[in-house]
């Protein structure tokens, strides 16, 4: 049973033709070889488990040749366990790897980047981190997010990324207060449509948004009001009580609100670790969700993607076409925003 446990493999196995349909819609598979590697949660929170055992049973049941391979809980820092990196370096190139974790899949060797190392060896890749913020409970709303018309969402997503391509200042507001402006000029948008076809592709299953880096790192002012969910180190949880960040030349300055003090916490364990703790606060992304399938549960990898909802990241964002390298990437979520690009409002 490879390790899982009875519950688990009950809870999962009358979902394989909605894990299959993932598979055949996002990946096309053909011949491939399939790598999954996920982990066996801590206490309730067993989803990366349930998650990768879902894709296993529903690629095994097709005749893919495919493995699961379950390590410890990583944070980003940690190491991904040994078996895992020999597994990854021997699949051969032009394969297929799925990520389902709790937190990180960790680093290893000199490959610190998932994504690069996917890109390099022309793997395909679906990825699902973080799911130690998703209960168990909230299985069947992660898969609803799974089962969306596709072709439907990436018409949005590609029209939404086509306009913000040619923009050059992007401003969103909402009636909760935030009111905030990114100097976009010369960036380039990804519509993340969970189509991943051609080799060195891929992204997060569930999918759903459309984001774009700002300007060099000062490109970001004003006020973003977090009423949706809130990402700190400890995990994610949808808040009771709004957060707002001032925003001053692409750095958050000051923080007020309820859970400020976990936000502030979070940035100064990642300013201690960092090499540039100076980067850690910068603002490094803007985003709108595009799923109709997904809700709001208190899990980014799920909550980003909601329809009717924005969000920002604090941290990183070199990989896709930023100019932030640093070892923190926070996304924060605030609901029904306004955006205006170029000075025009933005239709959906």
């Amino acid at each position: 049973m490879l390790g899982i446990s009875k519950d688990v493999s009950q809870s999962v196995d009358k979902f394989q033709a909605r894990f299959y349909k993932v598979l055949k819609h996002s990946l096309k598979l053909k011949d491939e070889e399939i790598l999954i590697i996920s982990d066996y949660g801590q206490k309730e929170n067993t989803m990366a488990s349930m998650i990768g055992y879902g894709y296993y049973q529903a690629a095994q049941k097709k005749k893919h040749m495919v493995t699961l391979l379950h390590q410890d809980v990583k944070k980003g820092f940690m190491f991904a366990d040994k078996h895992v990196v020999e597994a990854m370096g021997k699949l051969a190139k032009e394969n297929v790897i799925i990520l389902a974790v709790s937190n990180k899949l960790g680093r290893f060797a000199e490959e610190n980047s998932f994504r690069t190392f996917c890109h390099k060896r022309g793997h395909r890749f679906l990825s699902a981190t973080g799911l130690g913020d998703v209960k168990a409970q909230h299985f069947p709303l992660f898969l609803d997010a799974m089962q969306v018309n596709f072709r439907r969402m990436q018409k949005m997503g590609n029209r939404i990324k086509k306009k913000w391509d040619q923009a050059e200042e992007i401003r969103v507001r909402t009636a909760a207060g935030t009111d905030v402006t990114f100097d976009v000029s010369g960036k380039e948008a990804i519509a993340n449509v969970g189509a991943y076809h051609a080799p060195g592709e891929g992204g997060n299953m569930p999918a759903g948004e459309v984001y774009i880096p700002p300007q060099g790192m000062h490109g970001v002012r004003g006020k973003i009001v977090i009423d949706g969910t809130l990402k700190t180190e400890a995990g994610a949880f949808l808040v009771d009580s709004p957060l707002t960040l001032h925003v001053r030349d692409g750095m958050v300055e000051e923080i007020e609100g309820k859970h400020a003090l976990l936000l502030q916490k979070t940035f100064e364990k990642f300013e201690h670790r960092a090499k540039y703790p100076e980067r850690i606060r910068r603002v490094g992304e803007l985003a709108i969700g595009i799923n109709p399938g997904a809700v709001l549960i208190g899990s980014t990898i799920i909550d980003e993607k909601v329809l009717g909802t924005g969000h920002i990241a604090i941290g990183s964002n070199h990989w896709f076409g930023g100019d932030i390298k640093t070892i923190y990437h926070g996304d924060q979520v605030f609901k029904k925003p306004v955006f205006y690009v170029d000075g025009k409002k933005m239709e959906l």
